[in-house]
């Protein structure tokens, strides 16, 4: 079906005048279409990954509906119907579409951030989880089995290696085997969620740089976008993420290890923004970790990245064979770095916690 069939079968205001795919995300595949009165992001979704599209789309329309209700400071996302009134458009070959209103916006790039921008970053994800802390999770669906859970995804690289051979199990093992000192604190990690210690609370759960919004004079953060992961968990790791993806002074797509380090002033700036936002909710047990939860989502990115190169790639989009290979080991060496770094990380926490 051709693409221009599929856009047409939404309710867009205009005529056509471009498509551009845009190369963001590692998992669906979106367009920018220009119209002669509005532009639209289309997304074709990724099925392989998304299996529950209708719970997807209802947790977005439910988070969303919330946030509008509260004090939320940004525009919230506009989802655009098809002529059916629906949703969704199923394309011939039976693919999801979707349609959001286009939001006008600065999107800083990675090597683009500065202190200032890392407040705002961190102002907006905690401003996010203050306006659903009194959410109840029971109204979303956690469409994606054991998300953000370590010592699942732990466990399960650790017995594709066990049963695998040959040069992927070599490469990837050296590095497992550096992870597996870890493995008590994963296993912690989800006792205290288990008990309610760690509190489940809705969260993003894909809070990296990409995913904010500033405005066109790139000051003031616009929106928070990409909700297809909003589900229930601790909000250490949407914290994490943040820290994960923007505190590394290499992408993760660098293959370059010796470029990795860490950027402690991002990660104070970060953490004065977000801890300011949150003072009216956040617990202690969850304060004490925010400075492992960068660390343990690096970790559990490395986690990922291995097991789907051991897989073959069947995850996570590639340039090359070994792209997810060298993905894992970037992640290995920010975890290194941050760790020299853990015991300041702790005391800064606590000292704006305490101010």
């Amino acid at each position: 079906m051709e693409l221009k069939t599929i856009i047409n079968s939404f309710e867009i205001e205009g005529e056509i005048e471009s498509i551009q795919q845009l190369n963001i995300g590692l998992i669906n595949t979106n367009y920018l279409v220009v119209c002669s009165q509005k532009k639209y992001v289309f997304q074709q979704i990724n099925t392989t990954i998304f299996k529950n599209i209708s719970a997807i789309m209802e947790n977005i329309m439910v988070v969303n509906e919330h946030l509008k209700n509260t004090n939320y400071n940004y525009e919230s996302l506009t989802l655009i119907s098809t002529k059916s009134k629906e949703n969704l458009f199923f394309d011939a070959n039976k693919n999801p579409w979707r349609c959001f209103a286009f939001i006008e916006n600065k999107n800083y790039t990675f090597s683009e951030l500065n202190n200032t921008i890392m407040t705002e970053y961190g102002k907006a994800i905690g401003h996010f989880h203050t306006c659903l802390a009194n959410f109840d999770t029971a109204k979303i669906t956690n469409t994606i089995d054991n998300f953000h859970n370590t010592l699942k995804y732990f466990n399960v690289l650790e017995d594709l290696i066990s049963n695998s051979s040959g040069k992927r199990k070599n490469e990837a093992e050296e590095s497992f085997v550096f992870i597996q000192q870890f493995e008590d604190r994963f296993q912690q990690i989800n006792r205290w969620i288990q008990k309610g210690k760690l509190p489940l609370r809705v969260c993003h759960n894909d809070t990296k740089i990409d995913n904010i919004l500033f405005d066109t004079k790139g000051k003031n953060v616009k929106s928070i976008i990409d909700f297809d992961t909003i589900m229930s968990n601790s909000i250490i790791y949407d914290f994490g993420d943040a820290i994960r993806t923007s505190c590394n002074t290499s992408n993760e797509n660098n293959k370059q290890i010796s470029n990795v380090n860490f950027n402690f002033e991002f990660f104070k700036a970060f953490s004065k923004g977000y801890l300011k936002e949150t003072q009216s909710f956040i617990r202690k047990e969850e304060i004490n970790l925010l400075s492992f939860s960068g660390i343990l989502l690096a970790l559990e990115q490395a986690i990922r990245f291995f097991t789907d190169y051991l897989n073959g790639s069947i995850y996570y989009k590639t340039d090359y064979p070994n792209q997810n290979l060298d993905r894992g080991l970037n992640q290995i060496a920010l975890a290194k770095k941050m760790m020299i770094n853990e015991k300041e990380m702790e005391n800064y926490i606590q000292s704006l916690s305490q101010s």
